[in-house]
C-alpha cells in the first residue's frame, strides 16, 4: 500500500478552492485513498488451477468408480461361476458319497453272506468229519467182524475137512450103495446133494437140494422137488446146532422118500 504525500503541501488557496467544489473534493479524496492490491489475477489463476485439479480428481474418481464397478461385476460373475461349479461339485460328491454308501452296504451284505456261507461250510465240514469218524469206526468194526468170521470159517473148514476125511468112506458107501452124490452148485460154498434109488419104480430119478455154506449157519436154498419148508427148516436148525452133517443128509433123504410116497410113486 502506498500513500501520496504531495497533496499535503498544497497552498492554502488551492485548498480553499478544493473545498468549494464537491467534485473536486471527491476526486481529491479518492486521490488521497491508499491503493490496495487485492490479487484478483493470482486468485483467478489459483481458482483455474484448482478447477483443473478438481476436474481431474472427479474424472479419476469416476474412472476408479467405473473400474471398481466393472471389477465388482466381474467378481460377481466369477463368484456365480464359482458357486455354480461348487454346486456341481457338491452334487457330484453327494452322488459319490451315496454310491460309496451303497457299495459299503453291499460289501457288508456280501461279507455277512460270506460269513454265513463259511459258517455253514464249517458246520458241514464238522458234520462230515463226524460222519467220517463214524464210518471209520464202522469199517473197523466190520473189518474186525469179518476177521473173526474168517477165523471161524477157517476153523469150520478145518473141522469140515477133518470131518470129511472121516466121512469119506461112508460117503463113498452112500454114493456107491445108497444112491447119493455131492457136486458143486456153480456158486462158491454152495453144494448140490443129489439122491437116487428113492422111487422103487425108477431108481434113476433124481431128488436134490442145494445147501448154502457161506455163513456159519447153513441154509437150504432150493429143493427139487419142493419140500415142506417147515420140515426142511427143522432139520437145518438141527444141523446148525449139532454140526452133524451125516444125520442131516439121512433126514433129507427121508423127506424126499416121504414126499415120493405121498404122491404114490
Amino acid at each position: 500500500m502506498s500513500f501520496n504525500l504531495a497533496s499535503s503541501s498544497a497552498p492554502p488557496s488551492s485548498q480553499t478552492h478544493a473545498l468549494s467544489s464537491p467534485q473536486a473534493t471527491n476526486h481529491s479524496m479518492a486521490a488521497t485513498l491508499p491503493q490496495i492490491n487485492f490479487g484478483f489475477e493470482e486468485l483467478k489463476d489459483r481458482m483455474a488451477r484448482f478447477t483443473v485439479r478438481f476436474d481431474d480428481f472427479i474424472e479419476k474418481g469416476r474412472r476408479r468408480i467405473l473400474e471398481e464397478k466393472n471389477e465388482f461385476a466381474k467378481t460377481i460373475v466369477e463368484d456365480k461361476d464359482t458357486q455354480r461349479i461348487l454346486k456341481k461339485e457338491i452334487e457330484h460328491y453327494k452322488q459319490k458319497e451315496k454310491d460309496v454308501s451303497e457299495n459299503v452296504a453291499k460289501e457288508q451284505l456280501e461279507a455277512t453272506e460270506a460269513e454265513h456261507t463259511i459258517a455253514e461250510m464249517d458246520r458241514k465240514k464238522q458234520s462230515r468229519l463226524e460222519h467220517k469218524a463214524h464210518l471209520v469206526a464202522q469199517i473197523e468194526a466190520t473189518q474186525e467182524a469179518i476177521r473173526k468170521k474168517r477165523e471161524i470159517r477157517a476153523e469150520e473148514r478145518k473141522a469140515l475137512s477133518f470131518q470129511s476125511s472121516r466121512n469119506a468112506p461112508e460117503l463113498a458107501f452112500w454114493e456107491d450103495h445108497l444112491g447119493m452124490r455131492i457136486e458143486g452148485a456153480g456158486v462158491t460154498d454152495h453144494l448140490r446133494i443129489v439122491y437116487t434109488h428113492i422111487v422103487d419104480s425108477d431108481w434113476s430119478k433124481e431128488f436134490s437140494f442145494i445147501i448154502n455154506m457161506v455163513t456159519r449157519d447153513y441154509e437150504v436154498i432150493q429143493c427139487r422137488p419142493k419140500l415142506d419148508s417147515a420140515l426142511v427148516g427143522k432139520w437145518v436148525d438141527r444141523l446148525n446146532e449139532t454140526r452133524d452133517l451125516t444125520c442131516f443128509l439121512k433126514e433129507m433123504r427121508q423127506l424126499f422118500k416121504e414126499y415120493s410116497s405121498s404122491r404114490g410113486e
